[in-house]
């Protein structure tokens, strides 16, 4: 019998893909994603939010052998099938040599892969240490060391595997499955009035300290990948909760949200064909002011939104396109 879908987790999810599309088609136009404040704060939890989703919904008390690889062959052919089949194809509009990834690494595909790693571990040490207390300290403990990790400022490792962004983002995976083991505390957590009060706080102070010169580097990245995520991570989250039975209703605006969060994974993997680059850029959008800039990201994003959907619609027609191209079962 298939799970009741939780209609915020799949709102969050929908947020964060129209977030990861607009950062997309502005920094693929010459303006930096960390350019602006009110760049720095949408992105600091565009991507946590989906490591966070997938740890929460991949969390469990015990798994045996069996459930544990049947869950890894799935998780990777529902993530790394599709990722390498559409870097593929991009790789061949680039006259790229056949499996170039191998070498240089998933490049626009990272997500999938790190995605699938997370599960990968996460299972593997689910299945190796029964003890569920010392499980979450081995979790936490990789965590911690992951965040460690981020003051080297370089990939390291096979470039396929992406591990120095595995270390940055498993720690939301890891929170997510940390929500949902203790998930009576964490909804007292999230619906706490002075919590939520306190982290918006500290979120903006965070926020406006990084347009600053931070000085080692180090205390910088730790401020805005670390902090700054956590707070930003735990008050959109935390608003998506609280409103959790507004996105239970039934009406147009929340099937089309959902429906976006539903198909977020294949909106990822198909929305780098239509992104817009402007090489050189014309007058009128180099010349455009940050407000404006994020207006026109956003009509761009509502469009490519609305292109990918056609298209997922269109290749589903097929069973196996739709299973090992769009990841979907």
């Amino acid at each position: 019998m298939e799970k009741k879908r939780i209609a915020y987790l799949d709102a969050l999810k929908c947020l964060g893909i129209l977030m990861v599309i607009d950062w997309h088609v502005r920094s693929g136009n010459g303006f930096k994603p960390y350019g602006s404040l009110s760049a720095l704060m949408i992105y600091s939890f565009a991507l946590p939010i989906f490591f966070f989703v997938s740890g929460f919904l991949a969390y469990r008390v015990s798994m045996s052998v069996k459930e544990v690889f049947s869950n890894i062959r799935k998780k990777f052919v529902f993530l790394v099938i599709p990722a390498v089949v559409f870097r593929l194809c991009m790789d061949l509009m680039k006259h790229y040599a056949p499996l170039h990834f191998l070498t240089d690494g998933m490049s626009d595909y990272w997500f999938t892969v790190v995605l699938f790693e997370c599960f990968l571990v996460y299972y593997l040490i689910t299945l190796a240490i029964k003890n569920e207390k010392w499980r979450i300290c081995v979790l936490l403990s990789l965590s911690m060391a992951g965040i460690g990790i981020l003051a080297i400022d370089k990939d390291f490792g096979p470039a396929i595997f992406d591990l120095r962004r595995l270390t940055k983002y498993f720690q939301f995976f890891v929170l997510g499955t940390l929500a949902m083991k203790f998930r009576p505390k964490y909804e007292l957590l999230i619906n706490n009035e002075i919590i939520k009060a306190t982290v918006l706080l500290l979120f903006f102070i965070v926020l406006f300290l990084t347009s600053y010169d931070i000085n080692p580097v180090a205390l910088y990245h730790f401020m805005r990948d670390v902090v700054l995520r956590y707070w930003g991570t735990f008050a959109v989250i935390s608003f998506f909760a609280c409103h959790a039975d507004y996105f239970q209703q039934e009406s147009k605006v929340n099937s089309i949200i959902n429906h976006i969060g539903q198909n977020s994974l294949a909106i990822y993997l198909i929305h780098y064909f239509f992104l817009p680059h402007f090489r050189p850029l014309p007058e009128w959008f180099a010349g455009l002011n940050m407000v404006t800039v994020h207006l026109v990201s956003i009509l761009y994003t509502i469009a490519i939104t609305g292109l990918c959907l056609v298209f997922i619609k269109f290749l589903s027609n097929s069973k196996y396109i739709r299973k090992y191209a769009l990841g979907h079962k």
